[in-house]
């Protein structure tokens, strides 16, 4: 895979910082698996789901970063006071495979906690994975492309974009749609999870771009945080409000647990 990450050698403190952002990728997953699931407890039947949802995202993503991590230790060598590349090369195409898995759940967690019926669910849900695939494997096709033609980077950028702005089109849609029947105060909480989204899903895009504008080694450390701060904010923060969400719509429809660790009594009537 020719990657811009292979072309360059790195300071300790280059190479230090790259091996620290995909570690705490790692860990932030991981922790945030053990609190989904401590947290699937508290949730209604009927929004379950989208907690379940999280916790794959977070296995999916975790392992990913896993490989991530380890590929970029075997890659590079110290040598001479930088590290070189070795007979292994570092491969960013694992993490559109990742996307192809995370990004689906992610949008099904949304119309879960939309309050959509069953039957809207899929059929949304289908629309969206579709140009979710679309915008990944045409992104996938471009970074191909990174090292050695940078017009075609450009021009599956761009094709890219066509199915990551209607998708981004059909969730604000989706959102203005059902923001009524969300209860408890998550009608507000939801246009918070849509900014967060699409701050998050924007800095995907510039980190796929960062061959065209800053083709170094410090580009590479700057691809990678933006990569980790995507991750971090796109599942986990992502799904810490999802949950969020899950709960306080759980206890408005009076499933006990819900209603407990928000602190009511059982039997207060919490429907708005």
């Amino acid at each position: 895979m020719k990657n811009i990450e292979n072309l360059f050698d790195y300071t300790v403190g280059q190479f230090e910082t790259i091996d620290h952002l995909l570690t705490m990728g790692v860990g932030a997953h991981l922790a945030a698996l053990v609190f989904f699931f401590l947290l699937s407890r508290l949730v209604a039947p009927r929004y379950r789901v989208a907690t379940a949802l999280s916790c794959i995202v977070m296995v999916s993503a975790g392992l990913i970063l896993v490989s991530q991590a380890g590929m970029w230790t075997d890659a590079f060598a110290l040598e001479g006071g930088v590290y070189k590349l070795q007979d292994i090369t570092f491969n960013n195409g694992y993490r559109y495979v990742n996307w192809m898995i995370t990004i689906p759940c992610l949008l099904t967690q949304l119309l879960i906690v939309l309050n959509y019926g069953k039957k809207e669910i899929v059929k949304k849900a289908t629309i969206l994975v579709v140009l979710a695939w679309g915008m990944i494997i045409t992104g996938y096709v471009g970074q191909l492309y990174e090292v050695e033609d940078l017009n075609a980077l450009c021009i599956w950028g761009a094709i890219s974009t066509v199915f990551f702005v209607a998708m981004n089109f059909i969730v604000g849609t989706s959102i203005a749609a059902q923001r009524k029947t969300m209860t408890n105060g998550t009608n507000t909480t939801i246009m918070k999870v849509f900014w967060l989204m699409m701050f998050a899903w924007a800095l995907y895009p510039v980190a796929y771009l960062v061959p065209a504008f800053m083709n170094t080694s410090d580009g590479v450390v700057v691809r990678q945080l933006l990569f980790t701060i995507a991750d971090i904010s796109s599942k986990v923060i992502y799904g810490v409000m999802i949950t969020y969400i899950a709960i306080r719509q759980s206890a408005s429809i009076g499933y006990k647990p819900a209603l407990k660790a928000l602190g009511r009594d059982v039997n207060d009537d919490l429907r708005i």
